[in-house]
């Protein structure tokens, strides 16, 4: 409640002399069933205080024991008080006018506002004020109730972030697929004309050789604006965070640089989870690089931990996140020495394309896929500041059960196709023919077809071939992961490759059993790729 006209004092609290009689003291008469509903009042959990519009600036002369406890103030604080003592630097001024203009009325009001208690943290207060009258209609008192509401409004900022993120999230998914196509047909010719120019041909060269770069980080920005979307597909196994940290620390000091120290304190039986280890690393990556930054735009010199506990989320109370569900997380966190951050941005963190770096020094997409990653994992990221400090960015991943296994080390170069038919299924035009150049250039035999029902029709025909090379994403009612699982039944001598440069629904536990390559992809990682599948016993060739 506030004061029927505004008052220089509106930041602070405004008491006059405590003489402030009791309630039942009031003008009107009163009687045992009054004192009965006051001492109802004075012992009920909601919340409730009165105050008195005839004394100057509308103090309260009345407050119950669960609005004590709420505040943080003593009765003997509160009495004699205006209401806007609670008030503070981000209570909104609009409702503050609402509920003052509605005193002035003397209506009623139910508003939602943030108030501060006697500590100084902040609560969502759900008030409501009403006007009490006496047997001949005078004013006598102002009655409110009040309650705490800051869980319910947590939970819906929380929503309400989510369904943001969600609709930009399909935005930029649906973008990223639509270039991932472009830029397949700019990387593969470029790769092809690499092979046909000339060496003596430097200009030549150099040319293909800017086209071939400017394309790999436009398929940089677009397979992170998927990751962000939540749509890239996740080649997740077993690990312990601590071992890919560890055989990631090479690269993270690399990463740090000489005026930065790297220090890491891992908790020693931390348990395992389930991820994709590659993209768990470009989030460590990313997140390295913006403490980097963040350090070397303030102090210059510092430092950044990286931290890793077992952490139960309990049902009922938070000891994390808010918005993290109940149960058993890996928790790592990544902390740094800079400046901190800003309050008034600490929501725009993981947005994409949002960055506080001068123009052309990053594209803001770092932590919005390191945010999507952690939504496609199970988990959740957090942005806060630092215990001592600086900034910190936690990952919370879901914990999983069973035993870790080492990553395979790289082989050889794989060789040339030699001959062996593929049947390639591309919907669009100019990535099938880009394919077709690709494969044949790499010696195989290629047979285009430009749906999944005109493969099935090609192979009715003819099943003499080694491999099936399909896009996943494919108008016409039937996906690649469905023709794919048609072909393994009906023909199982038929090898399988998966392509995408987008992953949804398509993209479930059925596709988990198939070889992989995401676009775009170079003429020399296709060819690995397909002579994995080909090579591998049991396959044929």
């Amino acid at each position: 409640m506030v004061p029927k006209e505004e008052t220089p004092e509106l930041e602070r609290s405004t008491r006059s002399p405590v003489s402030s009689p009791p309630i039942s003291d009031a003008r009107q008469p009163h009687s045992g069933q009054s004192d009965i509903f006051f001492a109802a009042v004075k012992t009920t959990r909601m919340p409730m205080i009165v105050t008195d519009p005839r004394r100057p600036d509308n103090p309260i002369v009345f407050c119950n024991e669960a609005f004590s406890f709420m505040t943080g103030y003593s009765e003997q604080e509160i009495l004699g008080t205006n209401c806007r003592f609670l008030q503070g630097p981000e209570t909104d001024r609009d409702v503050v006018a609402q509920v003052r203009d509605a005193i002035g009325r003397r209506d009623e009001i139910a508003v939602e506002l943030l108030n501060y208690r006697k500590n100084g943290s902040t609560f969502w207060n759900a008030l409501f004020v009403s006007p009490v009258y006496d047997d001949a209609g005078e004013l006598v008192y102002f009655f409110s109730s009040q309650l705490d509401i800051s869980r319910r409004r947590e939970a819906e900022d929380a929503l309400h972030e989510a369904q943001k993120m969600e609709a930009v999230g399909k935005l930029t998914g649906g973008i990223a697929h639509d270039f991932n196509n472009l830029l397949q047909v700019i990387l593969g010719y470029a790769d092809i004309l690499e092979a046909r120019v000339d060496e003596a041909d430097r200009s030549g060269r150099r040319a293909v050789e800017a086209i071939a770069g400017a394309a790999a980080r436009g398929a940089t920005l677009t397979q992170q604006l998927l990751a962000f979307a939540r749509k890239q597909e996740l080649r997740d196994r077993l690990l312990n965070f601590n071992q890919l940290i560890e055989d990631f620390r090479p690269i993270l000091h690399r990463t740090a640089g000489e005026d930065i120290t790297l220090r890491q304190r891992l908790e020693e039986n931390l348990w395992n989870c389930r991820i994709d280890p590659v993209q768990a690393e470009m989030a460590l990556l990313n997140i390295m690089t913006n403490a980097r930054e963040a350090i070397e735009r303030g102090p210059g010199r510092g430092e950044i931990v990286i931290s890793t506990r077992n952490m139960i989320q309990p049902a009922g109370r938070a000891e994390g996140p808010t918005n993290l569900e109940p149960g058993e997380y890996v928790m790592v966190r990544i902390t740094d020495s800079g400046p901190g951050i800003d309050p008034g941005i600490a929501d725009k963190i993981f947005d994409p394309f949002f960055t506080t770096k001068e123009m052309g020094k990053g594209a803001g997409l770092g932590l919005a896929m390191v945010y999507g990653f952690m939504r496609q994992s199970g988990g959740l990221a957090v942005v806060e500041s630092g215990d001592t400090g600086g900034a910190a960015l936690s990952l919370y991943f879901p914990r999983a059960a069973g035993v870790t296994e080492r990553r395979v080390a790289a082989g050889k170069p794989a060789r040339r196709g030699g001959a062996e038919r593929v049947l390639m299924v591309e919907d669009q035009a100019d990535v099938g023919g880009l394919g077709k150049s690709m494969l044949e250039d790499l010696g195989y035999d290629v047979v285009l077809a430009r749906g999944a029902c005109d493969a099935l029709d090609v192979l009715a025909e003819d099943d003499d071939f080694a491999l099936l090379f399909t896009d996943i994403l494919m108008p016409g009612g039937m996906n690649g992961v469905a023709l794919a699982q048609q072909v393994r039944r009906d023909y199982p001598r038929v090898s399988v490759l998966l392509t995408t440069g987008f992953a949804d629904e398509a993209i479930d536990e059925g596709a988990r059993s198939y070889e992989l390559i995401r676009k775009p992809y170079r003429r020399g990682e296709l060819n690995e790729r397909i002579r994995a599948v080909l090579d591998r016993p049991g396959a044929r060739t």
